[in-house]
């Protein structure tokens, strides 16, 4: 049985998970009304996508410096 790579890694990518968009209830972000709820809400971004947060703050950072 020799199959092509290119045919394993596409039988491969069937069974993996589908990646999830992270999703922050309306109510969270429109009720953060003070520092505490708004910290709290940046929190709960940053535990559930780690990536997206440092890129966030790497492009933020760049620009500063431009």
């Amino acid at each position: 049985m020799e199959d092509n790579p290119e045919d394993l890694k596409k039988k491969l990518d069937q069974f993996k998970a589908p990646k999830k968009k992270l999703t922050i209830p309306k109510e969270l972000l429109e009720g953060a009304n003070n520092y505490d709820d708004k910290l709290m809400v940046i929190k709960v971004v940053a535990d559930k996508d780690r990536s997206k947060v440092i890129k966030l703050i790497k492009a933020m950072l760049k620009s500063d410096k431009e």
